[in-house]
């Protein structure tokens, strides 16, 4: 994630990334590019706490698995998947909004993204699909309110969250070069988990 002062916006930006999350209890503006991808923008309307998070897929087998049964992932699995799947991400958003002062029975929730490309390569859902369905699924399932959402279609997205107000504004972006920047970002980032993993015996 980067930060970076917009001149339209008359703002700071922060800026994240596939496999990343922000909060914040100010007033700041995140931002974030989507194509199949997922951001949901959660939000504690009281408490004026806000956040972000951006995943690639939905869930591991592994972590849907031990979520699912016991409700609950530890930290090692946290850890390893929060880069890539929706049900870890979800859970570390929840769990960061409630270190701020965030109350779980206030929280809302805005989902975007899940964009869609046209292939006639893949059959059944896209990843865009199954990104938007276990958003709502999830959300559903923990008895967050979803209190508008912008998903689907044949294109990608640029978003602003604006904490403290919790308003979104979109911004239409052309889908496959969201998709591939997606892709490159988080390949650059297990290669750089590959290099950096120390064994200590």
């Amino acid at each position: 994630m980067y930060r970076k002062y917009d001149a339209k916006l008359k703002a700071n930006i922060l800026t994240i990334f596939a496999g990343e999350y922000y909060i914040s209890n100010a007033q700041e503006v995140i931002s974030t590019v989507l194509g199949s991808c997922i951001s949901v923008c959660m939000y504690d309307p009281i408490k004026g706490v806000g956040g972000m998070n951006h995943f690639m897929l939905p869930e591991s087998s592994v972590a849907s698995e031990q979520y699912y049964s016991q409700n609950t992932l530890n930290k090692e699995q946290m850890t390893e998947n929060a880069m890539r799947y929706g049900i870890t991400a979800m859970e570390i958003l929840i769990g960061e909004l409630q270190k701020k002062g965030a109350q779980r029975l206030n929280l809302r929730a805005k989902i975007f993204g899940g964009g869609n490309v046209i292939t006639k390569m893949t059959p059944g859902a896209s990843v865009g699909d199954k990104n938007i369905g276990f958003a709502r699924a999830y959300l559903k399932t923990e008895g967050i309110k979803i209190e508008s959402e912008n998903v689907g279609n044949t294109y990608g997205r640029k978003i602003f969250f604006l904490t403290g107000k919790n308003s979104v504004f979109v911004k239409k972006v052309a889908l496959e070069p969201a998709v591939n920047e997606e892709r490159n970002y988080m390949k650059k980032l297990l290669e750089l988990k590959q290099k950096s993993d120390v064994t200590i015996f």
